[in-house]
């Protein structure tokens, strides 16, 4: 059964791993004139890092490549390797040698207390940030899939004081399903929550309860040929697509 791990005891493993990290970038650019950013993602962005019953825990990151030259988008396969071997050169006995997967590279602490998960993020052709995935032999770019509106829906559950519901609900689900993987679950649990805590009410609303002027802007918000309707989902689609440069200015960073 997981369990949450005690943020107190997570502050040395990260701290462990955003060293290696840091080094890997700087090494990186000196060696290649790769320029990247690292991004803290999923479990450990939210603080809902859950251990197993042999105490073993996961960190996820992203390692996102600002400006790639045509001759490494040529040989992706290549550019994976190049940020694996650095990692291994950069570890000592404490780590195992780095794993390439599907669309991550693990790096397994020698002790089995905690792995990094690592994703590589590239800018295509356009500017836009896709996740570099290996599909057998093939590697390739995929365009990254926002399908969910999570920060909008994660403010107002905040504001409603239900994130521990979402901390309970997301561990149960983890322990009940876990063979699917964690974004899902905790998409699945976000959405959840929202709609507990009322989140689709102005569904329901009616002129006893609401202005006109609150259900005309509604019903703008909700038809997609309207310019409200448009613009709200530009706004939402700009907060959550780090392609966008209001994405990295909310992380402080510049991603352009």
């Amino acid at each position: 059964m997981c369990r949450y791990i005690a943020s107190n005891k997570l502050s040395v493993p990260k701290a462990e791993i955003e060293d290696i990290l840091e080094e890997l970038k700087e090494r990186l650019e000196e060696k290649y004139g790769l320029k990247s950013l690292i991004m803290v993602v999923g479990s450990v962005k939210r603080n809902l890092v859950t251990v197993d019953e042999n105490g073993h825990f996961d960190l996820d990151y992203n390692l996102c490549f600002i400006k790639v030259p045509q001759e490494v988008r040529d040989n992706l396969q290549g550019l994976k390797d190049r940020v694996r071997s650095n990692l291994d050169e950069i570890t000592d006995e404490d780590y195992y040698y780095a794993r390439n997967s599907t669309s991550v590279i693990t790096l397994e602490r020698a002790d089995g207390s905690f792995s990094l998960d690592l994703g590589i993020l590239v800018k295509n052709k356009n500017g836009e940030y896709c996740r570099l995935v290996r599909n057998r032999n093939n590697y390739q770019l995929r365009e990254v899939a926002l399908l969910y509106n999570t920060e909008m829906q994660e403010r107002y559950i905040r504001q409603h004081s239900a994130m521990k519901r979402v901390s309970e609900l997301y561990l149960m689900h983890k322990n009940k399903h876990p063979e699917t993987d964690s974004f899902h679950l905790y998409l699945e649990v976000v959405n959840t929550v929202f709609n507990e805590t009322g989140g689709q009410k102005m569904s329901k609303v009616s002129g006893n309860t609401h202005t006109k002027n609150q259900m005309d802007a509604y019903a703008n918000q909700k038809n997609p040929n309207n310019s409200s309707s448009k613009a709200m989902a530009n706004n939402r689609s700009n907060q959550m697509n780090p392609n966008n440069a209001a994405y990295w200015k909310s992380l402080g960073k510049s991603g352009r």
